[in-house]
This record gives structure tokens, C-alpha cells and sequence, in this order.
């Protein structure tokens, strides 16, 4: 395995337990986050901040799913991991970066989750990588 697959392996497992992670603590600390987000808009409906953390949560689960699977198969040689996993790191990067410029602010995490977005796609988009997926690792040992 290259290099350049080998970080892309990382950095997917990376992204998905960060996002695996956060989600958890997010539906433990449930009220305290949504309390916290109510209090931040207080002409909102605390539905409205609910429904905010609800999806922020969905997205979490669902990006962190599909890298931890894009990385556990990627690592094992199939090539369709490398989309999956191009398509939740580009994906995951896009939406990060559209809610950065939307809220007008960078939060810590955000940033990690934008880096970790970028080491990714370049990763995967490497001649290496792409050279390694496109044959077939599994016969190679």
C-alpha cells in the first residue's frame, strides 16, 4: 500500500471517529446543547434549536459511518472505497465550509474537520493511490 493511501486510511478513520465521537457526546449532553443553542437565539423557539441539533447530529452519524467503512475497505485493498471515501471527505468539506461562511465564524473543530477534509481528498486524488486502488491490492499480498 502507498504512501498517500496509507494517509488517506488514517484520515478517514481519523474524520470518522471525530464525527462518531462528537455525535455521541452531542445526544449525551442533549439539553445542555440545546439549551445552549436557544440561549444563543433567544427570538428562536427552542424547536427551532432542537431541530438544529437533531440534523447537526444526523449529518455526524452519517459522514462518520461512510468514513469509517470507506477507511476499514479502503485499507483492504477495494477500490470503490476510495470514492466512498472521496465523496464523504469532499462532501463532509463542502458542507463544513459552507456553514463556516454562513455563520460567519471558525470554530476549532471546524478547522480540524476542514483540514482533515483536504488531507483526505488529496490523498485519495494522489497518482499513487489512485494506481494502487485501480489494481487489485488484494492479489499483491
Amino acid at each position: 500500500m502507498p504512501t498517500s493511501a496509507k494517509v488517506a486510511v488514517g484520515v478517514l478513520a481519523g474524520l470518522a471517529v471525530l464525527l462518531l465521537l462528537s455525535s455521541l457526546l452531542t445526544v449525551t449532553a442533549w439539553d445542555a446543547v440545546v439549551d445552549a443553542l436557544a440561549d444563543g437565539q433567544p427570538d428562536a423557539p427552542r424547536s427551532d434549536a432542537e431541530q438544529v441539533v437533531r440534523v447537526n447530529v444526523a449529518q455526524s452519524v452519517a459522514f462518520g459511518l461512510l468514513s469509517a467503512v470507506s477507511a476499514f475497505f479502503l485499507a483492504r485493498g477495494r477500490g470503490w472505497a476510495r470514492w466512498s471515501g472521496l465523496a464523504a471527505a469532499g462532501l463532509l468539506g463542502l458542507v463544513t465550509l459552507g456553514a463556516t461562511v454562513l455563520l460567519g465564524g471558525v470554530a476549532a473543530s471546524s478547522l480540524l474537520v476542514l483540514v482533515l477534509c483536504i488531507a483526505g481528498v488529496t490523498s485519495l486524488l494522489a497518482r499513487p493511490t489512485a494506481a494502487w486502488a485501480r489494481s487489485d491490492p488484494r492479489s499483491v499480498g
